[in-house]
């Protein structure tokens, strides 16, 4: 167990990965709603204005490719990877 390992107050300070989505900016850049990329893409409302919001933890490949092929980019167009 890592926590064994490297301590728990270490493990407590481990960084961890997170994504943040770049779709907002994409989105503006072609004047788009949440709506009607959802409606163009299939993605629900929803994920899309999670995506926007806030810090991943994990990505659903399924509304990841859909939104890569609609914007025609790369995933590290999509999302932006750091360690906190």
């Amino acid at each position: 167990m890592i926590a064994t390992l490297i301590g728990k107050t270490e493990y407590e300070k481990a960084k961890e990965l997170y994504f943040y989505s770049n779709l907002e900016a994409l989105m503006a850049e072609k004047g788009l709603s949440i709506a009607e990329l959802s409606g163009r893409t299939g993605v629900a409302q929803s994920t899309i204005r999670s995506l926007i919001r806030g810090r991943l933890k994990r990505l659903d490949s399924i509304s990841t490719g859909k939104l890569a092929q609609f914007f025609e980019c790369k995933l590290d167009e999509l999302y932006v990877m750091k360690w906190e």
